[in-house]
């Protein structure tokens, strides 16, 4: 197994713990005892919290990016745009696991500006992928040219963020066609 293949099987323990127990109590001790391992093993691939943390913001990132680029192959049309924003939703175990994770992070870089900033690098890069998929449905004359895309971006990620959001907190919250259904509705305002 190679060393970067380790640090993700680290990183997944990681992520098991902080969806049961939460990041305040997730230790290095914690997931070593997950990985049925000694604290050794965990801090030879991540010297301390932070850096696993990192890292599995980092993973978050990625995989919420291979779900956005594989749904970019289809051909291009709203409901792309749909399923894509969709890869932000709970609508099942992973993704419902990638939400309490990223909730975790976000809460633990409150008050720590490297986390903070390294937050915000990762929201970035899923920015980007919604602006660009703005920009091909514009180009395509789906949308209205009269937008801007910059601007949709943040507010359709705006949405999606509270969508999620709301499925963690809200007894009645939205059902997985409730929720494409709103970012569908939210859509089709912007289509041509």
């Amino acid at each position: 197994m190679s060393q970067q293949d380790r640090r993700i099987e680290v990183s997944e323990a990681a992520w098991r713990v902080i969806v049961r127990e939460g990041l305040d109590r997730t230790s290095i001790r914690a997931i070593a005892r997950e990985l049925d391992c000694t604290t050794g093993v965990v801090t030879h691939y991540f010297r301390d919290k932070q850096e696993l943390i990192l890292f599995a913001l980092n993973q978050v990132t990625e995989n919420l990016k291979q779900a956005m680029q594989k749904v970019a192959e289809k051909p291009l049309s709203i409901e792309r745009l749909v399923e894509m924003l969709c890869t932000f939703s709970p609508l099942d175990i992973k993704r419902q696991e990638i939400l309490k994770v990223w909730v975790a992070f976000l809460g633990y870089a409150v008050g720590r500006e490297s986390l903070m900033v390294e937050h915000q690098t990762s929201a970035g890069q899923l920015r980007e992928v919604i602006m660009q998929e703005l920009v091909a449905l514009q180009s395509a004359k789906i949308i209205r040219e009269d937008i801007d895309t910059g601007m949709e971006a943040n507010v359709l990620l705006a949405l999606v963020n509270g969508i999620a959001l709301d499925s963690l907190i809200q007894k009645q919250r939205l059902n997985p066609q409730q929720q494409k259904i709103v970012i569908r509705r939210y859509i089709n305002g912007i289509s041509i």
